[in-house]
């Protein structure tokens, strides 16, 4: 009897499946602060400064870490449409200790528009890593892509995530204030199976973030009720928004004051 368990056991555990975890992520607006929906004096100053997400940082590192942990395979990939002699990307990341990743900018040459870019370069990585699968294994591949609303990361993310039939989690940071919910009045503009954010504190309340450390949770929290974690500039973003909408720059001030701070308030 002893030793038939000893066989079944070996036989299950020949058929155990692995799977591959491969994050791929814009970098302005998504890991680096970039207020790409402000002025061209207000993009400069950022551009300048290059102060990175801390929080998502830390995110990376812990889902790196997690799968490691668990035999893993992660691989990451950073894939921006920023051209490539604006920004050392590769300096950038090292600097700020991101996970090691190739990085991909568009090229002076390369006049494809954004969606076009990024739609190549991220089908190419997907193709690649599909390939080098172990099928006799089982292995698979999970993506967990990272973006913002800026331009056409969610777009991208999800005709890619229909066309190749991928196991993906998509992930938007709402940088035009208008996929997060505010009021009734305002509409929202979302993608469908796209989990859109406007601060890390409502990201990592996903529940496949299980793993967070206690540390990055509170740090993020005290962050939030500080009202430090969501860059100031996109209050102005908000206001733009809401003026747009109502062509009352008066009441686009006071709703967009009512609803930061209501914001604020829910977690």
């Amino acid at each position: 009897m002893k030793s038939i368990l000893i066989l079944l056991s070996l036989f299950s555990y020949s058929f155990v499946a692995y799977s591959k975890t491969v994050v791929i992520s814009d970098i302005d607006d998504t890991l680096k602060k970039a207020n790409s929906m402000g002025t061209a004096t207000e993009q400069i100053y950022h551009f300048l400064k290059k102060i990175p997400y801390l929080e998502m940082r830390a995110l990376f590192c812990e889902i790196q870490k997690n799968e490691l942990d668990k035999n893993e395979a992660i691989s990451f990939y950073y894939v921006s449409a920023a051209k490539n002699f604006t920004f050392d990307a590769q300096a950038w990341l090292s600097k700020f200790h991101f996970p090691a990743g190739r990085s991909t900018l568009k090229t002076i040459k390369n006049h494809e528009t954004t969606y076009l870019f990024k739609h190549a370069v991220i089908k190419k990585i997907i193709e690649d890593e599909l390939k080098a699968l172990d099928r006799s294994s089982g292995e698979t591949l999970h993506l967990m892509m990272f973006g913002d609303n800026a331009q056409a990361d969610a777009m991208v993310y999800s005709d890619l995530t229909r066309e190749m039939n991928l196991d993906s989690k998509i992930y938007i940071r709402d940088v035009k204030a208008e996929a997060s919910f505010f009021d009734n009045t305002v509409p929202l503009k979302q993608i469908a199976g796209v989990k859109y954010y406007f601060s890390e504190v409502e990201l990592f309340k996903n529940s496949e973030f299980y793993f967070l450390s206690t540390s990055l949770k509170s740090r993020t929290y005290e962050s939030y009720k500080k009202r430090e974690l969501i860059p100031a500039y996109t209050f102005k973003t908000l206001t733009r928004r809401l003026d747009a909408l109502y062509n009352n720059k008066n009441k686009a001030r006071d709703d967009a004051k009512k609803f930061w701070n209501d914001y604020y308030e829910r977690f």
